[in-house]
């Protein structure tokens, strides 16, 4: 079975006030470090709006920051919500990023799903995914033509030439997350070689069985083989020999799932300022049910769910929310480095025999 390579998925989250904002963007300096040292390829960077369930507003802005910080792991927007911004804008800061990094840029795509985001960027929620088609086919055609113009219901670009041009030829790698259940996306991801990026949130990885059984089929209709096509997959992880300390890592997933689903409705009965509360949702689980499920846990057993998740799904790259709910530093650090040591070589053994 094909090696994942690994990354770090970094929300930036604040559960409550006390942490500081400033110690969740040092913390992170410190773990993106730390994951470039143990040989993990992309740190991912989220992007979501007004609450504590992620304090980074621009994945492009926290690349740009780590490409003066770190010299070789890749640096992904997981991801831009694209229909919150200008496209073109978008694509010239992609050049840019590209370049100051060095050719080291992932470039993530969502369409977004939080109906509170959109009502205060004064856009409709119900008009995403089409402003998310047509921001691609700008971003693809201005990064790739020598000149380009654009007529679609939502944009409208007279002739424009881009004077940046990424280092990666002819694009950045494109990832593309959410809107898995919008066909049109998928064929497109599909015919265009760009990886989706899958998340299981809190359910087993079977639950996302169909979504890859869909891009095979995709692939089969276009003529490829679907084995070796890229997948990326996102999961909670916290790696610890304690088990009191793995489950109270999957509380903490637990609650940022919660509030995950919470924001796809009335933020106003969900949150307490910018903080978000604990309530539980509908089909809820247990934190041992959410430990179970995702990459929370022992060594041994982490290896051996990345090796179900590699059987089911056949990711190309596991990205690990490693900080839920403000998950404290020195645990955060102690479970990579834990991952590196004992999860890494268990698993290159498993799946290379």
């Amino acid at each position: 079975m094909t090696q994942p390579t690994y990354g770090l998925f970094a929300l930036m989250q604040q559960r409550h006030a006390a942490r500081g904002n400033l110690t969740v963007f040092r913390d992170l300096d410190d773990q993106v470090a730390l994951a470039e040292d143990l040989g993990f390829e992309t740190a991912w960077f989220g992007e979501h709006h007004f609450s504590g369930y992620s304090l980074c507003p621009s994945p492009l802005m926290a690349a740009a920051y780590f490409a003066g910080r770190t010299q070789r792991i890749k640096l992904g927007t997981g991801v831009i919500v694209l229909p919150l911004y200008d496209p073109i804008r978008v694509m010239e800061e992609i050049a840019m990023v590209d370049l100051v990094s060095n050719g080291r840029l992932l470039a993530g795509f969502g369409g977004g799903y939080q109906p509170f985001e959109f009502e205060r960027f004064r856009l409709d929620l119900n008009q995403s995914a089409a402003m998310f088609m047509e921001g691609l086919d700008i971003i693809e055609a201005g990064l790739t033509q020598e000149e380009f113009s654009y007529d679609g219901e939502h944009y409208k670009i007279p002739a424009t030439r881009i004077a940046q041009k990424p280092v990666q030829q002819p694009l950045p790698p494109f990832y593309v997350a959410g809107m898995m259940g919008a066909d049109a996306v998928k064929r497109r991801v599909a015919t265009q070689g760009w990886t989706p990026f899958l998340t299981n949130s809190i359910n087993p990885y079977d639950s996302l069985a169909q979504v890859r059984a869909d891009y095979d089929a995709l692939y089969e209709e276009h003529g490829r083989n679907p084995i070796g096509q890229p997948l990326a997959l996102m999961t909670y992880f916290h790696c610890t020999e304690d088990r009191d300390l793995a489950l109270d890592a999957a509380e903490r997933a637990r609650y940022s799932s919660r509030v995950s689903l919470s924001l796809r409705l009335d933020y106003g009965e969900y949150s307490e300022g910018p903080y978000m509360k604990d309530l539980p949702m509908p089909q809820d689980r247990t934190i041992e049910d959410v430990a179970a499920n995702t990459l929370v846990g022992h060594p041994d057993e982490i290896a051996e769910r990345i090796a179900q998740a590699v059987a089911i799904l056949r990711p190309s790259h596991i990205a690990f929310h490693n900080q839920p709910g403000d998950l404290p530093q020195d645990r955060v650090m102690k479970s990579l480095e834990l991952f590196g040591s004992k999860v890494m070589p268990q698993v290159e053994r498993a799946l290379a025999a």
